[in-house]
């Protein structure tokens, strides 16, 4: 009883150091995180200063044509290069 005792603190504390490690890594990589998304933060606020009267669902709209049209692109490059 005291052996299965002792594997279970021993299994519950690996499991809290990765656990740690996880949200360590995580926070260690905030800076390009923020990186990353400074473009995005700038131009939804560009786009909404300069465009004083469009709406965020003008916003929205704009955002989801482009990720589209790069999604297709990006579809047809698969299915052009699937072939070879």
């Amino acid at each position: 009883m005291e052996e299965e005792r002792g594997k279970l603190e021993k299994m519950y504390q690996k499991l809290n150091e990765e656990e740690h490690l996880v949200l360590r890594k995580w926070n260690e990589s905030v800076i390009p995180k923020t990186i990353l998304l400074f473009p995005l933060i700038a131009f939804v606020i560009t786009f909404l200063k300069v465009n004083t009267d469009k709406t965020i669902m003008d916003l929205f709209a704009f955002i989801a044509v482009g990720a589209l049209l790069v999604s297709g692109g990006i579809f047809l490059n698969y299915l052009l290069s699937k072939g070879k």
